[in-house]
């Protein structure tokens, strides 16, 4: 019924059993199409928006989720599958990778954070347990590896990862030369629970939340509630169905500021995005974009010095796709770079580049711009700061204001 090759690779993968897909005409035609076109984005999201509103006004009423099968069922129409049924994998696919609003949390990265609270270690464990114990403890049905990638994720704290590292990194739990690929095996590393964790998150608080069961367990909260909002403190990225969204990390110290000044009914101060060890300068454009600056100095005639590289470009990335490619040279472009040297450590950078042309050839990169050549500046958005709200609907929200 659809000319989408997702369509048709969805369908064909699909189990052969019991139930038959019947066709039932345009309505199907419009509702696999809606579900699997490239061009119709906007709709999936209109899709979505009605489904949560209509499942958030049938909580509020005590009635139960509308379900497609049950065992009376032997044949479906593509839009009842794909309006009852492909629905809830399009929102759990969203809820698997935008965070929550109130605790900035995804649900795996949630379910990390219950089991370390439960065994209330005051030692070390090793990754590869740990992740045994969550799955044990928060019945979590996906594979062992991307729950050790998430503790790993919640423990990083090199530069452009967290601004408040929920977990201690207790061994090579990877740098910024790499952006955290460099980790060490799982099975290899150790992790415990930062001291600070428990200030953000309260044990008092622990006796209101509103806790999940699953396959007769009491398993993570809904969500937990952090003094402040953790979704500004430690950013968030992820894409889902119809929905992306991109918060970049804010100071600690002024997100609290902000939240006394709102207990106290003061003027909320705006806050530019701020990674902590992050040695350049993020400079507003305009009302939702930001210039992150990395920093270069010239040494002598002919040689600069790059101490710094815009937040989230990794050393060894920039070096290959930046400083090598400026070496090789051609008839009509001639080379930009002559040779450069490399001084880093696992915490900072620092390159002193050669320049081809001597103290004539610098000039001319000068007059251009030296962050604008050698590629040091990056454009920060906030444009799509979209999360789960308390009733578990997407919201898009402008500012860090309207989070706080």
């Amino acid at each position: 019924t659809s000319t989408s090759k997702e369509a048709k690779e969805y369908f064909s993968d699909m189990p052969r059993h019991r139930i038959k897909f019947k066709y039932g005409g345009r309505d199907d035609d419009e509702a696999v199409d809606m579900a699997f076109s490239k061009k119709k984005i906007e709709q999936r999201k209109d899709w979505l928006t009605k489904w949560m509103a209509e499942k958030k006004e049938r909580r509020a009423r005590g009635q139960e989720e509308d379900y497609l099968y049950n065992k009376d069922t032997t044949t479906v129409t593509f839009s009842e599958f794909v309006n009852k049924e492909l629905v809830l994998f399009s929102n759990t696919d969203n809820e698997r990778s935008i965070p929550c609003l109130i605790d900035g949390f995804k649900p795996g990265q949630r379910k990390v954070l219950f089991a370390c609270f439960k065994r209330a270690d005051k030692r070390e464990v090793k990754v590869a347990q740990l992740a045994g114990a969550v799955g044990e403890l928060s019945a979590y049905h996906h594979g062992e590896q991307s729950l050790m990638g998430t503790i790993v994720n919640l423990a990083q704290d090199f530069v452009g990862s967290n601004n408040l590292n929920l977990l201690l990194p207790i061994g090579q739990f990877g740098t910024r030369l790499q952006g955290g690929k460099d980790s060490a095996s799982p099975r290899y590393i150790f992790t415990q629970l930062n001291p600070v964790t428990r200030t953000v998150f309260p044990l008092p608080d622990d006796a209101v939340l509103r806790f999940l069961f699953e396959e007769n367990q009491r398993i993570e909260p809904e969500w937990y509630c952090p003094i402040i909002p953790m979704v500004l403190v430690n950013g968030a990225a992820g894409i889902g169905t119809g929905w992306s969204t991109n918060i970049p990390n804010y100071d600690p110290r002024k997100v609290v500021a902000n939240i006394r000044r709102l207990i106290r009914d003061e003027e909320f101060r705006p806050m530019a995005p701020f990674y902590k060890g992050f040695r350049g300068e993020i400079v507003q454009l305009d009302a939702t974009r930001y210039v992150c600056s990395g920093e270069i100095a010239v040494l002598n005639d002919d040689t600069v010095e790059i101490t710094e590289l815009p937040v989230k470009t990794w050393t060894q990335q920039y070096k290959e796709s930046v400083l090598e490619p400026m070496m090789e040279g051609s008839d009509k472009k001639p080379s930009v770079v002559s040779d450069f040297k490399e001084y880093h450590t696992d915490t900072t950078v620092k390159f002193v580049v050669k320049v081809s042309g001597g103290a004539a050839g610098l000039r001319k990169l000068e007059q251009e711009g030296l962050h604008k050549v050698f590629k040091l500046q990056s454009i920060i958005n906030t444009s799509s700061m979209v999360v789960f709200d308390a009733e578990n609907c997407l919201r898009k929200f402008a500012t860090t204001e309207e989070i706080c």
